[in-house]
């Protein structure tokens, strides 16, 4: 009779990425240009920024709304749109 067991494995996954150091001024600057991204969050690399834009505003970068005076969101005009990821073939 066949017999089974659940097991769990541990993996050390190694991702390539980047760590920014900014001042304030410039973590405020990329706060205000990643919360003019538009597109699709689910099939665009809007999602992306978005995560990037989360994570700022969480660790303690002073957010762009409601409009405060002195940042750099004020001077904003326009949106960055991305068009959808293409389709796979």
């Amino acid at each position: 009779m066949a017999t089974a067991e659940k097991t769990t494995v541990e993996r050390v996954v190694t991702e390539d990425g980047f760590t920014l150091k900014l001042t304030v001024d410039e973590a405020e600057t990329l706060v205000a240009v990643l919360a003019q991204v538009a597109g699709s969050p689910t099939t665009s690399p809007r999602g992306l920024a978005e995560g990037v834009l989360k994570v700022l505003v969480e660790s303690g970068v002073r957010t762009y709304w409601p409009r405060i005076a002195g940042h750099p969101a004020n001077l904003t005009r326009g949106a960055v749109r991305f068009d959808d990821y293409p389709e796979e073939a």
